[in-house]
């Protein structure tokens, strides 16, 4: 039998920094005081324009799995929309985690594939499957999510600040309006039982500055389906800017803060209990496994 320690492993989604929240005096001050990679990443893609990384494997499809293949594997009949995204990436053995993204607004021609919508009459539709793909094999479809419930919950979270579109709705469950990449981190959420991981994001933009938050899906394989066991939101940036001064800087209010996820050797229901952990502080939520409806919040301790 494994030794405990073994069991017990910290998968940091957030690697650095304590929340926080201070106000600096110009923009070119807010990198040096973002103590978060999500928030640093925010900062990276919406103020400096830089490319995000290719973490859904679009521009990496494996050799000998195409899109339409994968469109057709996980697509169900139907959705007659075409695919505005398809991606695949290498989760375990021979078994590659893969996404079809349709709906949305229409793309350009020239436009970056992207599986994001902020247009409420544009719904997107996300579908995830595992496929196996061994040499000199066809590809095979091993599981599917079919359409799933991409909604969060965010009436109970360790983070200071919550989507606007989470704040308007009732109970404060929203759907993310992007998917940003598979967190392939070696999860497991029951002995001999393996996940990953599929994160999502909000972006807000104001007059005077803008707010990023993430959030984080489980998937794990149960019979031929691909099972949400999990959702969690991760993380809350914001950088508004406040007064003018006289060089023509202005302030800027940050607020940074993340979680990390927690596997735990306690088990319910045969399955590790999970545990969220604010990053440099000490609130946290336990999740417990329910075979009805996956992992599901249990108390604040």
């Amino acid at each position: 039998m494994p030794h405990r320690s073994a069991l017990f492993a910290a998968f940091l989604l957030c690697l650095a920094g304590a929340a926080s929240a201070e106000t600096v005096h110009s923009l070119d001050q807010v990198p040096g005081h973002l103590g978060t990679p999500e928030a640093r990443a925010a900062f990276a893609t919406q103020i400096e324009g830089k490319p995000a990384p290719d973490l859904l494997g679009v521009r990496s499809l494996p050799p000998g799995l195409p899109a339409a293949a994968i469109a057709g594997m996980l697509v169900p009949p139907a959705d007659h929309a075409a695919p505005r995204l398809v991606g695949a990436r290498h989760w375990r053995d021979d078994l590659y985690v893969a996404i079809v993204c349709t709906g949305g607004p229409p793309l350009a021609a020239g436009d970056t594939p992207d599986c994001a919508s902020y247009d409420p009459a544009a719904a997107l539709h996300v579908y995830l499957g595992v496929i196996a793909l061994a040499p000199g094999a066809a590809p095979r479809l091993v599981a599917a999510s079919g359409a799933w419930d991409t909604a969060m919950g965010w009436d109970d979270t360790l983070l200071p600040r919550a989507p606007a579109a989470a704040d308007d709705a009732d109970g404060k469950l929203a759907a993310p309006p992007s998917f940003d990449g598979f967190d392939l981190a070696p999860y497991r959420i029951a002995p001999g039982v393996p996940a990953f991981g599929l994160r999502c994001g909000w972006q807000e933009g104001y007059s005077g500055g803008s707010a990023s938050f993430t959030g984080l899906y489980l998937f794990a394989i149960d019979g031929t389906r691909l099972r949400r066991v999990l959702a969690a939101p991760m993380s809350a940036f914001a950088d508004i800017a406040g007064d003018w001064h006289k060089d023509g800087t202005r302030d800027h209010d940050i607020t940074d803060a993340a979680n990390l996820l927690i596997v735990s050797p306690r088990q319910t229901g045969g399955h590790f209990n999970l545990m969220l952990r604010l990053r440099g502080g000490h609130g946290q939520q336990l999740y417990r496994w329910s075979a009805a409806g996956g992992y599901r919040l249990a108390t604040k301790p």
